[in-house]
């Protein structure tokens, strides 16, 4: 892949006339350092910087050249690097926009890069009034989170933020993996301020700039280890976050290959873990947060549901966040564990629709009747009070982000707290053989421009959204030249329809202008059947008969969708 964006053939040629010899050039030696710092694959901004004060000279050409020279012969690692480096400079000193884009691409291709993501952080950032400088700044996480993993490892903070892992379960004393080399080194990596090891396009505190600046630290734990630099933290984990058991009653697209159970063997595991780490966490001196689960269902997994059970029947200094699907979660279940009421908890859920049609295929086997209920009972705790807070999330693909503005209506409905999006993740093996055709923040998507259209939709603005990863692809949609920007502000129906016939031959362009017509005009039946046709027409089946499915709830005729 070349660095320069598109491959021009003429781009190409000039650089191959070049014949840049690298023993010959003056920056084979910077590149070749700047190889070796990055190779491991983790951020250095140190570089980047360097990388934009030598965009403002006029040999930047030679240094661009060296690197269209480099890239094909080298093994992936280096050709990342060269891709990477190629991208930032090309961003910074011929078109920022297509540099932003083939790095965007590249993280496309390798979403938990450390590396790109800081790339891109930083371009993003360069000339703005946001800076990409850290150094001021404080994320406590790696210092009191314990987030165990499905693989048995444990992370210091969410696990798509970061690839660092501490220790394992398995295998290693407690003290050993709080403290390890790992854990150290990514308190390290906070404390000088490279952040080298976040992937920050997906951290919402770095995104956000919500992380608090290093002098307003006032709890004396961290403060001490800000001002020695003190990377061993002698006291337990303040926040014990679960996501090792897998077992869940659902079998999600975007999450596994199918229902997934503990066995036996593992269920003897998880109680040896229970009683032998958990538990003593619990009790530890100090409030402990802990949350259930990150991934699998606490409610059908009966390792977690040991745990509520030992919550229930004690009453701890524990801040309590349960994470399900919620469809297990209804009055009955809850009367069993009255105890728990005692923690007040955050509860969250995973709901990914809120159309019975969209539902059914991305939370199988999950039925929409059956989550609704026990949603209006969690709203109700959290009306009174015995809630502390509730939130609602859905993870953003191709069967769904038509319905992002509907989740945010219904989350005010229920007058939950926040509605939280984020993008689908390449996470396990079964998703790779539909990831691409799900990404639709891929601009590579067939559905991309139609994504960006409907990303413009003011309830995304809403205080309620809470649009993590996909709140940059939102700035990006008000930067980018739409097919509905041609129509003007106050476009009419009748322009609208006139645009959709002008489009002709491209479905694709007229499922981008539907969406956009949505959001002006969402109870239009005709723009749901033409964009259902034009789905269709490109190979989405299934989601045109979404569009249609919802075309008949509005109270147009049922069609078919095949």
């Amino acid at each position: 892949m070349s660095y320069l964006p598109g491959g021009a053939e003429q781009q190409q040629e000039q650089a191959a006339a070049t014949a840049i010899e690298p023993g010959e050039s003056r920056f084979y030696p910077i590149l070749s350092n700047l190889v070796d710092r990055l190779r491991d694959e983790l951020d250095h901004p140190e570089v980047w910087p360097l990388l934009a004060d030598a965009c403002q000279h006029d040999d930047i050409v030679e240094l661009r050249d060296l690197v269209e020279v480099l890239e094909p012969e080298q093994n992936r690692v280096v050709r990342k690097v060269l891709n990477v480096v190629g991208g930032v400079l090309h961003a910074l000193s011929v078109d920022r926009n297509r540099g932003l884009t083939f790095l965007r691409e590249l993280l496309a291709q390798s979403p938990h890069c450390a590396l790109t993501a800081g790339a891109i952080f930083f371009v993003e950032r360069f000339g703005t009034d946001k800076s990409a400088d850290l150094s001021t700044r404080f994320c406590e996480f790696p210092f009191i989170k314990f987030e165990t993993l499905m693989d048995g490892t444990v992370a210091p903070c969410c696990s798509i933020w970061t690839q660092q892992r501490l220790g394992h379960l398995e295998g290693q004393a407690f003290e050993q993996i709080w403290n390890s080399p790992s854990a150290q080194a990514m308190r390290e990596s906070i404390l000088d301020g490279s952040y080298r090891y976040c992937n920050k396009q997906r951290c919402t505190f770095i995104n956000e700039d919500a992380l608090p600046l290093k002098a307003d630290v006032t709890d004396p734990m961290l403060r001490a280890a800000i001002d020695e630099n003190r990377t061993h933290v002698a006291e337990a984990p303040r926040w014990l976050f679960l996501a090792h058991d897998v077992t869940c009653n659902l079998a999600c697209p975007s999450c596994r290959g199918g229902i997934e159970v503990a066995d036996e063997a593992q269920e003897r595991r998880f109680e040896i873990i229970e009683q032998k780490v958990f538990q003593p966490m619990l009790n530890a001196e100090g409030r402990t947060r802990i949350s259930i689960s990150g991934q699998g269902d606490p409610w059908s997994s009966p390792h977690y549901r040991s745990i509520l059970r030992y919550l229930a029947d004690n009453a701890l200094d524990v801040e309590l966040h349960i994470h399900s699907n919620a469809l297990l979660m209804g009055e009955k279940r809850w009367e069993q564990y009255q105890g728990l009421d005692h923690y007040r908890p955050l509860v969250d859920v995973s709901i990914d629709a809120c159309t019975p049609w969209v539902y059914d295929v991305v939370r199988r086997p999950g039925k929409w009747d059956k989550l609704l209920p026990n949603l209006e009972f969690i709203a109700a705790k959290r009306a009174v009070g015995e809630f502390c807070e509730f939130h609602l999330n859905a993870t953003v693909q191709l069967d769904n982000y038509h319905e992002m503005p509907a989740l945010i209506a219904l989350a005010k409905r229920l007058q939950a707290d926040t509605m939280r999006m984020y993008m689908m993740q390449n996470t396990g093996g079964h998703l790779a053989p539909t990831f691409t055709r799900k990404n639709v923040g891929d601009p590579a998507h067939p559905l991309y421009t139609a994504f960006l259209e409907t990303l413009r939709h003011p309830v995304l603005g809403d205080p309620v959204a809470h649009l993590y990863d996909v709140a940059s692809l939102r700035t990006l949609a008000f930067e980018t030249m739409l097919p509905s920007d041609a129509l003007g502000a106050d476009y009419s129906r009748e322009a609208l329809r006139e645009a959709i016939r002008d489009a002709g031959a491209d479905p694709a362009r007229r499922v981008a202008l539907c969406a956009a017509g949505r959001v002006r005009f969402p109870v239009d039946i005709e723009l749901l059947q033409v964009e259902a046709a034009s789905l269709r027409e490109m190979g989405f089946v299934e989601q045109a008969g979404y569009r249609l499915a919802e075309a008949t709830a509005l109270g147009g005729e049922a069609i078919a969708a095949a």
